[in-house]
């Protein structure tokens, strides 16, 4: 069990919201739960895989050309409300996610994770471009394909996402107010210039001169790629946490491949700030934060989170960005996340 160190509550805008600070490095834990922080991020997947489902592969349009995607439908419910889940910067839908869609399932929801446009297996030309406002646009189309299914109830639909996906998921419930019921935002890049703050000043020159030349290239020629995460030289992610973290949610046998993203990301992200749209979300919303996040400092989620009118934030004290996605902190906040979509789905 965890215990909460310290919990006050806040005033934002007359809608009260509830601010946790947790420490679970300090816990007595259980057995169990100390057995699935050793096996790390598989384990847990692997204790959680005997969730009765059924799989449906999927593939919705998008513009001009289609998405790939998986829904998980628990057995012996009869259109229940679902989940919509997709990646964050230049990550795929099986790194990582699955623990979060078990325990879902496990709860009664349906849940579609989805790769955008351009990655994976979804179509689309030119392949691995980060673009936060394209990936809107597959959020849409998702959330249309999901509601014209007669195996789910579109009309009790939630949407997950994490990292730069977080950041996404806000956007999408202030455009979509007909359609979003329930937002769970983890980690989220709320603002690109926020976020730039932090890259290294020794590889701006580089990497804006990297962006320049990808970004001269047409959309029917391959792009110049960066790698995505690069150990203590240039790349596109660069925190304490971020070599190890990242590498850690993708899977054994993955090639190096996937390691990269256009370099043109690097002129737009400092301009995308979904973190903006918060006070237009009508939906309730869970923002989780990472208290020692190295990649998006946590005080712009923190403003963010005062600007929700139907929030519940919750911050980790002395968590980083990839921490909610392994060990004790895991089960933490997927416990929470799925208590929240409950009350917003279910209740």
């Amino acid at each position: 069990m965890i215990d909460t160190q310290s919990r006050r509550s806040k005033r934002y805008r007359g809608v009260a919201t509830m601010i946790q600070i947790t420490r679970p490095v300090r816990l007595a834990l259980s057995a169990t739960l100390l057995a699935g922080a050793a096996g790390g991020l598989h384990a847990q997947s692997a204790a959680a895989a005997a969730t009765a489902h059924t799989t449906v592969p999927i593939t919705f349009p998008c513009q001009a050309t289609t998405c790939d995607g998986e829904l998980w439908l628990p057995v012996g419910a009869a259109k229940p409300p679902v989940i919509l889940m997709a990646h964050g910067f230049g990550a795929l839908r099986d790194w990582g996610l699955k623990p979060y869609a078990e325990r879902f399932v496990q709860a009664g929801f349906a849940v579609l994770r989805f790769d955008y446009r351009g990655f994976g297996k979804s179509g689309g030309q030119p392949r691995r471009v980060v673009d936060g406002k394209a990936h809107i646009k597959d959020w849409s189309s998702a959330i249309d394909a999901v509601r014209q299914r007669s195996d789910v109830d579109g009309k009790r639909l939630g949407i997950w996402g994490s990292s730069y996906s977080g950041g996404q998921v806000l956007q999408v419930a202030a455009d979509r107010p007909e359609a979003v019921k329930a937002v769970s935002a983890q980690v989220p890049f709320v603002s690109g210039f926020q976020s730039s703050l932090t890259f290294p000043l020794k590889y701006q020159p580089v990497a804006g001169w990297y962006a320049l030349r990808d970004l001269m290239r047409s959309d029917n020629e391959t792009p110049l790629y960066v790698p995505t995460i690069a150990a203590g030289q240039f790349s596109a992610l660069i925190c304490p946490e971020c070599a190890e973290g990242y590498k850690k949610l993708v899977p054994p046998g993955t090639p190096e491949s996937e390691n990269q993203v256009a370099a043109r990301v690097f002129l737009s992200l400092p301009f995308f700030a979904p973190g903006r749209a918060a006070d237009r979300i009508q939906a309730p919303t869970l923002i989780v934060a990472s208290e020692k996040d190295g990649l998006i400092p946590v005080k712009g989620v923190r403003e963010v989170a005062a600007k929700l009118k139907r929030g519940e934030y919750l911050e980790l004290a002395g968590a980083d960005h990839f921490s909610p996605y392994t060990g004790p902190v895991f089960e933490q906040v997927v416990a929470r996340q799925t208590a929240f979509f409950k009350k917003a789905l279910l209740d």
